[in-house]
């Protein structure tokens, strides 16, 4: 708690200042910033990556061109551009180009094709895209939606001998825009189906920049940010552009994580701060050492989703003095940081998180439902006792309020009414959360993913966890298959072995786990599919399942004398009740 309440006036001290200072000067977006950074300091570096770096005001000089090419071509304010690339310094002149010209961008990921492509531009409503050559290709097989465009605009590698060569040298005056107009367009990873754009508003983009850099990096003068994520993702843009912008740090940016590459990186650009995800922290802790690793000059890493067997050994190989998780969604009005270190968990609200404005209810994950009492209301969760993450919704407008999605009936469905009292509005996140005696929070599965077997309840995440301790599994995830007449889900354990499956191995491991718990089945991959950050796409596992004859790769089955293969015998014993999960 001492590190919560010295945190928060430290956090104060850099971010109302700052606060104060965009509203007397009548700041309402990140590009305001750039340019009063381009008066003030302009020839401090903003981004860089590897030879392309761009000053504040170098960034200023672009993000006009790029709005000068965009008006020329038709856009205006109040319209969609979709911004396609890759990551770069000019990925980010270009979101803040649209911005300049009054418009909304629609961040799309880089790594679609085909229909999810094709309809993540449909719904952004967008009337021109913004795509680099490299991606273009892709777009072109969308015949359908680009002959709906009004403009495809095409930008090569060296950006300034295509498209934006012969653009005015005058300022393009920045279209003023209200803290309340939608910024960007940032969408859901879709690993569960096709991608939902998320409004993120002007405010919510200031408040995320202006809070990430004083409370959790905690910049200060001569400090550097690394960026290997996504910058179509929040965290790469909101907790990392914006948060170098309105912090006057550099940011470095990598077109997509490397794990062999990383220390490198960080020794060239000599970064201070980093920026995860939890699985760029596991790559990092599974790869062989390497020379440049120790020591380093990173003081602070931030992000979401290290897990608790990773934390320590991340922490202690690298030696990195501070580690600061965060629990948050791009379009959930409001998180929770952890300021104080404590291993495995996202943090804690003071004030016993404020009466009420983030609560664990009791979900029913075998009926995929709330538990109500006799009133109708929902139940709070007791200390230890897992359940579903509620964030209230205020009707105040702001950065932390609910926006949704552009899609009304999607906005509809995240929110649960009724929680507490007749009328309240509670926003849904689809995480199953627990919280001990102390007030701290500990992710546990996102609801989807936990199943119930044997009448109990299995959080996949936890079972992972577990299993990837052993040095023998590269890597792993876990989900529930259904199996022919049997009641609840089966758990099934993909794993990615370092030199060949071991089923007596992996028994010992899963051993530590309740009986309950050890995953029924196996299936031995050479690797797990996953999205552009890096999220294992579990989707088609569940729905491929476990007949050895739909699926080529060795699956075990758990019987009583271990792990055995899983034949087509045995899977017709297992279907006819001979053979026992």
């Amino acid at each position: 708690m001492i590190e919560e309440l010295r945190a928060g006036p430290r956090a104060l001290r850099g971010t109302v200042p700052w606060l104060m200072r965009m509203r007397r000067k009548q700041i309402g977006s990140l590009v305001d910033v750039v340019i009063q950074n381009a008066k003030d300091i302009p020839h401090d570096l903003a981004f860089e990556m590897d030879q392309e770096h761009l000053t504040w005001l170098g960034l200023d000089e672009v993000t006009s061109r790029i709005a000068h090419v965009l008006a020329s071509a038709g856009v205006r304010p109040g319209g969609v551009v979709a911004l396609l690339a890759e990551n770069s310094p000019f990925y980010i002149a270009s979101v803040l180009g649209i911005t300049r010209v009054g418009a909304t961008a629609a961040l799309i990921n880089n790594n679609l094709r085909g229909r999810p492509l094709a309809h993540a531009i449909e719904v952004s409503k967008a009337t021109a895209v913004l795509v680099s050559n490299t991606l273009e290709p892709g777009l072109r097989d969308c015949e359908e939606v680009c002959q709906r465009l009004d403009r495809i605009l095409v930008f090569d590698e060296d950006p300034w001998h295509g498209l934006f060569a012969d653009t005015p040298s005058t300022p393009y005056p920045a279209v003023k825009v209200r803290a309340g107009d939608d910024f960007v367009y940032i969408y859901t990873s879709g690993t569960t189906g096709l991608p939902k754009p998320c409004r993120v508003s002007h405010a919510r983009a200031i408040l995320a920049g202006a809070g990430f850099g004083a409370l959790m990096y905690e910049f200060r003068p001569g400090d550097k940010l690394y960026c290997a994520l996504p910058l179509y993702h929040s965290n790469g843009l909101l907790l990392g552009a914006a948060a170098t912008i309105i912090g006057r740090v550099p940011m470095a940016v990598r077109r997509s994580f490397s794990a062999s590459a990383f220390w490198d990186d960080i020794h060239r650009y000599n970064a201070t701060a980093m920026l995860y995800i939890g699985e760029l922290c596991r790559y990092l802790v599974n790869s062989p050492p390497h020379p440049s690793e120790r020591p380093n000059p990173i003081r602070v890493a931030v992000g979401n989703g290290l897990r608790p067997d990773i934390w320590p050994r991340f922490q202690s190989r690298f030696g990195i003095e501070t580690i600061r998780e965060f629990y948050g969604a791009t379009e959930a009005p409001g998180f929770i940081a952890n300021l104080s270190g404590r291993e495995g968990s996202v943090g804690r609200v003071p004030f016993a998180g404020f009466k009420g404005y983030l609560s664990l209810v009791r979900y029913d994950v075998d009926r995929d439902e709330h538990l109500r009492d006799s009133n109708g209301f929902c139940i709070p969760c007791k200390h230890g006792e897992p359940g579903e993450l509620l964030i209230g919704i205020s009707n105040v407008a702001g950065g932390l309020e609910y926006r949704g999605y552009t899609d009304e009936s999607a906005t509809q469905k995240k929110i649960l009414r009724g929680v507490f009292r007749q009328g309240d509005r509670y926003f849904r996140t689809g995480d199953l959360l627990r919280r001990d005696d102390e007030g701290f929070y500990y992710f546990v599965d996102r609801i989807g993913d936990t199943f119930r077997w044997k009448g109990e309840n299995v959080s996949t995440a936890e079972v992972a966890d577990v299993i990837t301790q052993s040095d023998k599994i590269a890597e792993a995830t876990v989900v529930g298959v259904h199996v022919p007449n049997m009641d609840g889900q089966a758990g099934l354990a993909a794993v990615v072995p370092v030199d060949g499956f071991d089923p007596n191995g992996f028994w010992r491991v899963v051993s530590e786990l309740p009986s309950y718990a050890q995953p029924r089945f196996v299936r031995v991959m050479n690797d797990l599919a996953k999205t552009g950050t890096l999220k294992i796409q579990k989707t088609t596992l569940r729905k491929e399942g476990v007949d050895p004859a739909s699926i080529s790769d060795a699956v075990y089955v758990r019987t009583d004398a271990g792990y055995e293969r899983l034949t087509r015998e045995r899977w017709i014993d297992l279907k006819e009740g001979n053979l026992k999960l």
